[in-house]
């Protein structure tokens, strides 16, 4: 099961790579380039995306958040940071869970509204592939041609918009891991509303569970509490890495709700 991670990060590594290449080079960069397109959620076109977003909403009731892990090119610039925030010395090396913010379904409203009233500013700033190509306009302003340029602002918006996305996103995620994903992006807070309905959900096993505390401590999402085997599956990211870090295979990914076998070995765990 620990090889799901490894297949895990070699799709958002592949999805990265060719969400760069459609948006900084060109739709004909490469074959994979179009496809990671054409898998995108654009939230400001969801007429044009229509198709794409009922699969993503049937694949994250089966298998939980796998966009956000995978797909996503905000999603994986955000590992990206958060991973290398851990590798600074004086970066808190574990994180720790955090209750449900609600400031995501709020955003989530006020971004619906925003496109219903016409000021699609809002999801050019905050939609994930929006603020990609926003990032890349850096580099190839043509990336936000059909966007800012074609609703009346010029390529500079685009432009300043993803040089302070870009150090939004980067330092929230060197400061708290994929935050972001669960605070403001308005997708996060759309597939976190169906999460805790998901077919397959990432499960502590309470009679295995020693409290070691490893999965909390990598799990960028907040998500996890250790001393209540609590896995919040609808904030979860499916990144994986707590499955990967546990030496007492106590944590599972899997289609049934764990329930304690061994109430006494389970009290006596606790107590050490």
């Amino acid at each position: 099961m620990k090889q799901i991670r490894v297949f895990r990060i070699f799709l958002a590594i592949l999805f990265f790579a060719a969400s760069v290449a459609y948006l900084c080079i060109g739709p004909h960069a490469h074959p994979m380039a179009m496809i990671s397109e054409k898998t995108q959620v654009n939230l400001s076109m969801i007429t044009v995306t229509i198709g794409a977003t009922i699969v993503w909403l049937l694949i994250t009731l089966l298998f939980g958040r796998v966009y956000c892990s995978t797909v996503c090119p905000i999603g994986s610039l955000s590992d990206f940071f958060a991973r290398l925030g851990r590798k600074l010395p004086r970066k808190r090396k574990a994180y720790r869970w955090k209750n449900r913010n609600v400031v995501g379904q709020f955003i989530l409203i006020g971004f619906i509204l925003s496109l219903l009233l016409g000021f699609f500013p809002v999801g050019y700033i905050i939609g994930p592939w929006n603020t990609m190509s926003n990032i890349a306009s850096v580099v190839r302003p043509e990336a936000v041609q059909d966007s800012w340029v074609q609703f009346g602002y010029g390529v500079g918006a685009g432009v300043v918009a993803g040089i302070i996305s870009f150090i939004v996103i980067s330092g929230w995620a060197i400061i708290s891991g994929r935050d972001y994903c669960n605070t403001i992006c308005p997708l996060g807070a759309a597939l976190s509303s169906i999460g805790h309905l998901t077919v397959m959900n990432i499960e502590i096993d309470p009679d295995r569970c020693t409290y070691c505390g490893k999965c909390e401590d990598v799990c960028s999402a907040h998500c996890i509490k250790v001393t209540e085997r609590l896995v919040d599956n609808s904030r979860c990211l499916r990144c994986f890495d707590c499955l990967a870090v546990c030496d007492d295979d106590a944590i599972h990914y899997q289609n049934t709700k764990n329930t304690p076998m061994t109430p006494l070995f389970q009290r006596r765990t606790a107590a050490k």
